[in-house]
């Protein structure tokens, strides 16, 4: 019977650890490892910046999972979706990878692949697979199947967007944030003339490119109540959980005497650092006493904006931390905080912290409000508004048993370690569909 025998399973993702790529290259590697233990023949193709010459890969190992790193180093540093590159240079691009997927399945033929949004790949990637007859699944890291801009958050008003239309990702795509639909109108004859036809090639390439799919897996409802509509086959919610390898039994006794927060994203353009930042800076003012302790990546410009906020005594930036100091870091906190200022499929941090002991403030926003239940294990705050951001922050600040009273409601999480089976019974409904027989879209 198909459930019981092994599979052949072709990861594809943008980035994959050691690389630094979020929660969503994280997961790539848990259900990876996961699905490997279970006696399943697992590789992953992903994007790197390496030395050589562009589209070379080096192929190295995670245990028994070979990971092939294609080196792409303008997208991985300079434009990950490859919108400055023009029409007649993606179409080079996109040449080159539906060789570089050709070459990888003539030698090795999978029996399903499990897509992430591996945006260097683009949408050829998709259109090529689909083209070989293999069966595909989609990983729902996020939007980019169903939304140009990533994390449906619409230009130009800057709007939650409710899906994909083909007039309301044209305005999305050929606006830029400009504050109202009458601006972007104004300058719409310009930015055409600019841009010309490949933004609008782009999404149609992205509308046939989630055709190919024969199904799509979520660890948020938000995320799959998003695309069920916009994928016509099985499209569901698997609640992953988080890894929980070496977190401790106990917690420190919270809060402090000095609160500490914790804000795990550093310096990332969309991760809303200095909102977090001008809220430190208001609740300083009004002489109310605590930390902020700051882990991730680009630490090194954060510098001059808390030294220009007057917050070096109450700021600490604490660097990158390996994968396996993680619970020991959430240790050193007593609430944590989420500040993004775009869609967030999911919150991860929430579930760190709370397996940890600690609360979470965030924006009340895509799937982080699945994972805080405002007053009860968390707070939750009017997304891009960092008023009520400060003002849920001085709330903790003020009334300390309330931080007791969310650490004691805080809720169970899951091992996503023990979830490869639920992710293993997904693909072999879509493989018992036959769902790898259809027809490539046309294109």
């Amino acid at each position: 019977m198909l459930n019981d025998r092994s599979l052949r399973i072709w990861h594809i993702a943008e980035t994959y650890p050691p690389g630094y790529g979020g929660g969503a290259s994280i997961y790539i590697q848990d259900v990876s490892r996961a699905l490997a233990g279970r006696g399943h023949d697992v590789r992953v193709l992903c994007a790197e910046n390496l030395e050589g010459e562009p589209y070379t890969v080096a192929t190295d190992y995670d245990g028994a999972i070979r990971v092939d790193r294609v080196n792409l180093p303008y997208f991985k540093t300079s434009d990950p979706d490859g919108w400055r590159l023009g029409l007649a240079a993606w179409r080079g691009h996109e040449r080159r990878i539906s060789e570089l997927i050709s070459s990888f399945l003539a030698d090795w033929r999978p029996d399903i692949v499990h897509y992430s949004a591996a945006r260097p790949f683009g949408e050829e990637c998709l259109l090529t697979i689909r083209r070989q007859g293999v069966p595909m699944v989609g990983f729902l890291h996020e939007a980019w199947l169903i939304c140009t801009r990533l994390m449906l958050l619409r230009s130009p008003t800057s709007e939650p967007c409710p899906g994909p239309r083909p007039l309301r990702c044209a305005e999305c795509m050929y606006s830029h944030y400009d504050g109202s639909h009458t601006l972007a109108m104004v300058k719409l004859p310009w930015r055409v003339l600019k841009l010309g036809v490949y933004p609008a090639y782009r999404i149609w390439r992205r509308a046939q490119a989630r055709k190919c799919l024969n199904g799509a897996l979520g660890y948020s409802r938000f995320i799959v109540d998003k695309h069920k509509h916009h994928i016509n086959e099985h499209v569901r919610y698997v609640p992953l959980g988080i890894n929980l390898a070496g977190s401790q039994s106990c917690s420190p006794v919270r809060p402090r005497a000095v609160l500490r927060f914790g804000f795990m994203a550093g310096f990332q353009q969309t991760k809303g650092i200095l909102d977090v930042l001008d809220a430190a800076a208001a609740l300083m003012r009004v002489g109310l006493n605590f930390e902020l302790h700051v882990w991730g990546p680009n630490l090194e410009s954060g510098r001059e904006e808390v030294d220009k906020r007057g917050l070096e005594d109450r700021v600490f930036l604490r660097g990158m931390y390996a994968p396996e100091e993680l619970w020991d870091v959430y240790s050193e906190i007593d609430v944590a905080l989420m500040a993004t200022t775009v869609c967030e499929p999911f919150g991860r941090i929430p579930l760190e912290a709370a397996h940890a002991g600690a609360p979470t403030i965030g924006p009340a926003i895509g799937g982080i409000a699945e994972t805080i239940r405002d007053g009860v294990d968390g707070l939750l705050y009017e997304f891009r508004d960092a008023k009520d951001l400060e003002r849920k922050m001085r709330r903790v600040l003020e009334e300390p048993e309330l931080v007791g009273r969310l650490i004691e409601n805080l809720r169970p999480v899951q091992d996503t370690r023990s979830r490869g089976g639920a992710v293993e019974q997904f693909y072999y409904q879509v493989l018992g569909n036959g769902s790898g027989t259809q027809a490539a879209p046309a294109v």
